[in-house]
């Protein structure tokens, strides 16, 4: 049995997110909303268990990022996916600085959604090409040197992991291409992570884009 991915739609009127998720619904996926703001929506997480969100960043208001921010904060273990149809580098970075796991176009490219889905539930970042070039451009205009510090700590097959993870691997990915176990590979990521000072995958890419680490050549 395919495990059912209850996902909830935050979308102020009909926009990218409900044109994207249209058809799911029998898929392995359970369209919860669409409700309209972050109050809605964490009402919503307190009443029912949900599997990720997805919030609108192109609101005629402009609050797509704080709504993230919001709902990362009250449910912090709640995977957040921000919907833009914009390719510059800013909406993409401010999603990911309030704690979103990734952004998607409404028009993803190549992947099914529902594996984007499946691959943002394992800790994946979900980038698309456009969004990951800019912003490892943007992100390594920021270095500081305390972090090229803790970087020093990883060990050779830490850093080697790591930068696959910044190149847009998955676990089974990176599994196959060293020739190690899927359990070893996540070995070392609780090592990288400790090491690093952070929580999730996510934000080791992002200090590793920041440090130069990551050929940036393929899509999330």
């Amino acid at each position: 049995m395919v495990e059912d991915i209850r996902v909830l739609v935050v979308d102020g009127g009909p926009g990218p997110v409900q044109g994207l998720i249209c058809g799911l619904p029998g898929d392995g996926v359970s369209v919860l909303g669409p409700v309209a703001d972050a109050p809605a929506a964490l009402q919503v997480l307190e009443l029912e268990p949900v599997s990720l969100v997805l919030v609108d960043l192109d609101r005629a208001n402009g609050d797509g990022v704080e709504i993230v921010r919001r709902i990362h904060e009250a449910a912090e273990r709640t995977r957040v996916i921000g919907v833009t149809v914009q390719r510059g580098p800013d909406l993409a970075a401010g999603a990911l600085s309030a704690g979103a796991c990734g952004v998607v176009s409404p028009e993803p490219d190549g992947e099914s959604l529902v594996s984007v889905f499946r691959r943002a539930l394992a800790g994946e970042l979900i980038l698309p090409a456009v969004h990951l070039s800019n912003l490892v451009d943007r992100l390594r205009d920021g270095r500081e040197s305390s972090t090229i510090r803790t970087l020093d700590f990883l060990t050779t097959r830490e850093l080697e992991i790591l930068r696959a993870l910044a190149d847009g691997s998955s676990t089974a990915e990176i599994s196959r291409s060293l020739g190690i176990r899927p359990m070893t590979v996540q070995s070392h990521v609780k090592n990288i992570l400790a090491k690093l000072g952070v929580h999730s995958k996510v934000e080791a890419v992002t200090l590793a884009w920041r440090f130069g680490l990551g050929s940036f050549t393929r899509s999330a």
